[in-house]
């Protein structure tokens, strides 16, 4: 009877099919390394331009709605009426002049960070009481200009959707103008920071609470989000009314009738014919 009886080579782990590989990995293991990086840089990548893409979109849709809040605000303060047809028009014809200028803003808000950062990282360097005492000093001042320099540039991107011009144009209109009204201005950015102080830590609050909280986090997330909606809202109006505020004090006022819009120069200036 014969038998049959396995070569003993097959059972070699060198010749098995499955040895090939993984004995090429764990000879050379920097190509796993290698293809694992190349992957995480292509999700890293493709990460980034989600981003983007989508911070772009909320910058876009943000700039309509400050466009279309700020002429709503304007026809109200002048007491005008104006059709759904028309105030579309507008924000078509408008909000490329806001988004410069807020593009504009946010330059020089970088600029600024940036020129802080620059001061106080010497100061940092050596802990003593002098460079302590500099850094304190230095906070203070960039606490008060961060709460003067935004009021510029929300009255420069109000001065770019009423008024024509737009940019370092619209910036400097708006420097003028805030003259008058640094108080007030002032002031009301202190309040609108407030406001914004008081939504975070409520939604803090609310984010610590979880689960025993009287609401589950969606509807948290969506009322703290309306709550933001709204505090920009109130933000705009207010600097649309504080720029015609500074428009009166500054001499200048304006009337409109229909779409077309004159201005009545003071009386201390003559008329050029």
């Amino acid at each position: 009877m014969n038998s049959f009886v396995p070569d003993p080579s097959s059972f070699v782990a060198d010749q098995s099919p499955f040895t090939s590989n993984t004995t090429s990995f764990r000879r050379d293991p920097t190509q796993a390394q290698l293809l694992a990086l190349g992957r995480l840089t292509d999700d890293f990548a493709l990460l980034l331009a989600l981003q983007m893409a989508f911070l772009l979109a909320v910058f876009i849709v943000s700039n309509f709605s400050t466009t279309a809040t700020v002429l709503v605000s304007a026809i109200s303060y002048k007491d005008e009426t104006l059709s759904l047809k028309d105030l579309c028009s507008r924000i078509v014809t408008t909000w490329k002049r806001a988004l410069i200028t807020g593009f504009y803003t946010k330059l020089h808000a970088l600029g600024y960070l940036s020129l802080g950062v620059a001061l106080a990282a010497p100061l940092f360097m050596s802990a003593n009481l002098a460079t302590i005492s500099a850094a304190i000093l230095l906070g203070i001042s960039a606490c008060v200009y961060c709460l003067y320099f935004p009021v510029v540039w929300n009255l420069a991107i109000v001065a770019s959707i009423v008024d024509e011009g737009c940019g370092m144009e619209a910036l400097g209109k708006a420097a003028s103008l805030v003259k008058g009204k640094r108080l007030h201005g002032f002031l009301l950015n202190i309040c609108s920071n407030l406001l914004v102080l008081i939504l975070f830590l409520g939604f803090g609050f609310v984010m610590i609470l979880g689960d025993k909280g009287l609401m589950n986090w969606t509807i948290n997330v969506l009322f703290v989000m309306g709550f933001f909606s709204l505090g920009n809202f109130f933000s705009n109006v207010s600097y649309t009314v504080l720029y015609f505020q500074c428009k009166k004090s500054y001499g200048e006022e304006i009337e409109s009738y229909g779409s077309i819009e004159y201005t009545i120069l003071p009386s201390s200036q003559p008329v050029k014919k």
